[in-house]
This record gives C-alpha cells, structure tokens and sequence, in this order.
C-alpha cells in the first residue's frame, strides 16, 4: 500500500462528513479562530543561548540537541499586556480559505520523510503533503511569510488586528502560569496526556510506512502512546491551565520575532524583537518528530524554510475598545461562540470512532 493512503482516503471522508453538517460556516470567505482571553502579567525569559541558524532554506533548525549543556542566558523579566491567542493552531481549512480569497504563491516544495532518509526537500504544499491528517489538522509546508501574509490577511477581512504572537507572549501562553519544565509539570512521560510528541504511534508509524525505519539515538521515543502518529487534529490532547491547545509537540510554531541568541531588555515590553537577524525566525514548542521540549525552549529558521514541522498560531490584540478588555462582559463571553469550534470538536469525535474501529 503507498504510504499513508488508507489515511489519506480517511482525512477526505471525515472533511466530506463535516462539509455537510457546516454548510454556512463552509460558505464564508474566512474562518475566524477559536481565541481564548490571556491576562496580563510578568514572565522571566530564560533558555539556552542559541548559535545563530543556518542561512539555507534547506538546512534544519538552529535548536541542535547535545550532551554538552549549552550555556544559559541571563534572566529577563518581561510585562505582558492582556491579548487572545489561538486556541489552537491555524488549521488546513483556516489557510484554505486564504489561498482561495488570494491566490496566494503558496510553496510547492516542503522538507518532509519521503524516504528512509527521513527529511527532504521534495514535491508538497499545504495541501498535499506525507503526514496531513487533513482540512483538521494544522496546516503547514507554508513557511514563516506565508503565515505573516495569512495574518494581515485575516486581519483585513474581519477589522481585527490579528498577527504572530511574540515570543515573550507565546511562552507567556504556553506556561499558564507554571513555572515547570513543562505546561503540565516536569515529567516528560506525562506528555502523551498534553501534547503530540514522539511516542510509540510516532515510532510504530515511520516504521510502518518508511521499510521498517525507527527513531534511535537522540531522538528516543516516550513509552507512552497518544495515537497519533504523525500530526494530529487540533486540540486532540488536553489544554493547558489556560485551555490553549497543542503548545508543546503538534508543530513548531513561528512567532513574529527576528533572530537573537539572547534575551536583552528589548524583550521586556513583551513584543517582538524586530532587531537582530531578520532573515531567521524564532520557532517555539517543538513537534510531533520530537521528544517533549521544555516550554523555554527555542530556536531558529531561516525565513525562507519551507517543512512540514512547522505551523503557526495566531494572536489578536485588544485596543482599548475591545470587550476583551473585560474578559467576564457578555459582549467579550459572545465572541467565544465560534461554530468553528463545535466544527472541529465534531471532527475529533469522528476521528475518534475511526481509530477504534
């Protein structure tokens, strides 16, 4: 059997399904984000100090494992201002509706396992690419100015102002207050509850369809199993304290950030760093390819990266008219009823059924 097409056949009758119970939402010309409220407060920026990313499209993430600890940045403490976030990452169906509204020159090349080789650079996009789970799952294979263009897209079709977060508010998100290792604690065995990272189903998968391939060396499966074996339909594992989503494992998310291997007082109003080397992008919470990264941790892409780990989320700010700004008004409770969400809840359930039967 090819790779992937009894999954592939799967992905289009659960969209065919879904398509008929949601005829109005499929009509509009956009899909508007399921957001959750995120308060204010103070973060301390702390990870490891990253060596500057490799300048090739082609070439992986600056974020390299070693034996070797790496040396730690000095402590930032950061404010950060009450803003939404995604509640989950922007899915196929999401950026669909932009390439249709646009026309958008969406990548027809994305760095994906097509062989025993694991990851090359071969024919792909959006779309059509080896570990979509379909209109449900994120999207990706889009590359960070594509997700920047989808923004302001968006942006302009409903008058809000939606953007990359930074990365001083996507890790503010992801903590939900903790101060662990992890959203969930510091026990990494707990990930299979919280995020799609690399598991047994990861491992049983790549061994599956790529000749009998496994992970090995650094790349070590947990001895948990979530049931995803690559990427996996949004918010299909429990959210953090915030009730955000897929913040660690999924995809690496994009934030809006230029490159610095450091934090510095720039960081301290909590926007995005737009000094340093805007040519590479800072990525933050790890994928469905890896074990579960600390909630600190980050690293590099050339801005011009075009794979299939990486997808993006966004953020809406709140100017000082939005009922947002009173996160307990009915005005702010009203925005909360997306049918997208009923959409994507409806589409996990069938999900579901389909893995046990």
């Amino acid at each position: 059997m090819i790779p992937g097409f009894l999954h592939l056949h799967r992905s289009c009758s659960l969209a065919f399904a879904l398509l008929a119970s949601f005829p109005a939402l499929a009509a509009k010309g956009y899909i508007e984000p399921v957001m959750v409220n995120i308060p204010g407060g103070e973060i301390t920026l702390q990870s490891p100090i990253l060596p500057p990313p490799p300048t090739s499209s082609s070439a992986q993430s600056s974020a390299v494992a070693s034996s070797v600890a790496p040396p730690m940045t000095p402590p930032q403490a950061v404010s950060i201002k009450p803003f939404r976030i995604g509640k989950y990452e922007i899915t196929v169906k999401e950026f669909g509706k932009f390439v249709a509204a646009t026309d958008y020159p969406v990548p027809e090349q994305c760095r994906q396992m097509h062989s025993k080789n694991w990851f090359e650079l071969a024919p792909g996009n959006w779309k059509n690419h080896t570990h979509s789970p379909g209109d449900y799952g994120p999207v990706t294979c889009v590359g960070w100015p594509a997700a920047e263009a989808y923004a302001q897209w968006l942006s302009k079709e409903t008058g809000k102002h939606y953007r990359l977060p930074s990365e001083a508010e996507w890790e503010f998100a992801a903590r939900a207050r903790a101060t662990t290792d992890f959203p969930w604690g510091n026990d990494p065995e707990q990930a299979c509850r919280y995020a799609n990272i690399l598991d047994q189903s990861a491992n049983a998968a790549v061994k599956r369809d790529y000749d009998g391939l496994e992970y090995s060396g650094r790349n070590k499966p947990l001895a948990c199993d979530d049931r995803a074996g690559y990427a996996s339909i949004v918010g299909s594992h429990q959210p953090n304290a915030f009730g955000v989503h897929d913040m660690i494992g999924n995809l690496n998310e994009f934030t809006a950030d230029c490159f610095n291997p450091t934090f510095s007082e720039k960081n301290a109003h909590g926007r995005a760093r737009t000094d340093g080397d805007c040519d590479q992008r800072v990525w933050r919470g790890g994928s469905w390819h890896w074990e579960p990264v600390e909630v600190s941790r980050r690293g590099g892409l050339a801005g011009n990266f075009i794979g299939a780990l990486e997808g993006f989320r966004l953020v809406e700010e709140l100017d000082a008219h939005h009922p947002c700004q009173q996160p307990n008004s009915q005005a702010c409770k009203k925005l909360a009823k997306n049918p997208f969400a009923e959409e994507l809840t409806n589409a996990r359930r069938l999900r579901q059924k389909a893995h046990k039967s």
